[in-house]
Formats: C-alpha cells, sequence, structure tokens
C-alpha cells in the first residue's frame, strides 16, 4: 500500500485535535488503519507489578496469558498483572493473535513453528518462550500471518 501524507495547519480548530480525510480506491481495505489511527492515543496497558502501577507499550509486550483467575502481560523486562480480558486484548489489538484459550501472542515476536509428532504444535517466540498452540487455532494463526506476508 503506497500512503501519501499531505499536512495542513489549521488555527481555528480546537487544541489537540486532528482531522483526518482519507482517499482511496475501492480495492484497499483500510479498516486495521483506520482502527490503528482511532486507537492512537490508547497503545499502552495499565499494569501492575509489586503495588505499583505503571503504562507500558502494547510493542513492548511479548504475549498476553491467563493464569487462573489473572491476566499477566510479558515483556523483555519481566511479567506484570493487567486488568483486562483476553478477548478485548484480542479484539483490540492488531498485532496479537490468539493461539490458545488461555494465551494471546505478538505477532512481531514470532520465531518459528514447532510441528511435533504428537499433532501438538508449539509456537517458539524470539524471546526463547514456547507457548502451544490449541488445534482449533492453527487454521486461523496460518491466515492471520499470510494476510500479514509475515
Amino acid at each position: 500500500m503506497d500512503i501519501n501524507i499531505n499536512q495542513k495547519k489549521n488555527e481555528k480548530l480546537e487544541k489537540n485535535k486532528i482531522n483526518i480525510y482519507l482517499e482511496y480506491s475501492d480495492d484497499i481495505n483500510i479498516d486495521s488503519f483506520i482502527k490503528y489511527i482511532k486507537n492512537y492515543d490508547n497503545q499502552k496497558v495499565l499494569v501492575k507489578q509489586n503495588n505499583e502501577y505503571f503504562q507500558i507499550n502494547y510493542q513492548d509486550i511479548i504475549l498476553f496469558y491467563s493464569d487462573k483467575k489473572y491476566i499477566y502481560c510479558k515483556t523483555q523486562n519481566g511479567e506484570y498483572k493487567i486488568y483486562n480480558s483476553l478477548t478485548k486484548i484480542e479484539n483490540e489489538e492488531n498485532d496479537f493473535v490468539r493461539i490458545s484459550k488461555s494465551c494471546i501472542i505478538n505477532i512481531k515476536y514470532l520465531d518459528s513453528f514447532d510441528m511435533g509428532e504428537t499433532g501438538i504444535i508449539i509456537v517458539k517466540l524470539k524471546d526463547g518462550t514456547k507457548e502451544i498452540v490449541s488445534r482449533r487455532r492453527v487454521k486461523e494463526i496460518l491466515k492471520y500471518i499470510k494476510e500479514r506476508s509475515i
């Protein structure tokens, strides 16, 4: 997709407001682009570690997982408890794909798939993490990767 950006300052526009006008041909799907723009300010997640709360960027998150009744995220710097549902994360973030009932991975950290002899598929992430892929999610993951030519 070729994107041209034209900008124009408007002194009459409210402070901290941006208007965006898109022109595109019929054969381009821009839904994910629009979703990204709408969520531009929401690209961080509130996390908790040792009774301390802070925000981290979604792009730094390797995976989200549930452990009993809590949801956690894993980054290069550690693991953090979050207050969000896996379903909400799956629906809002373009770079994340669910691989099982309890795990969502950041596709940018995907290293490889290991197809075991017993039919178990293990996804290997760039930080060395290994997670088991649910059989019913394999087709969806492969479709996701193919669409984005990863």
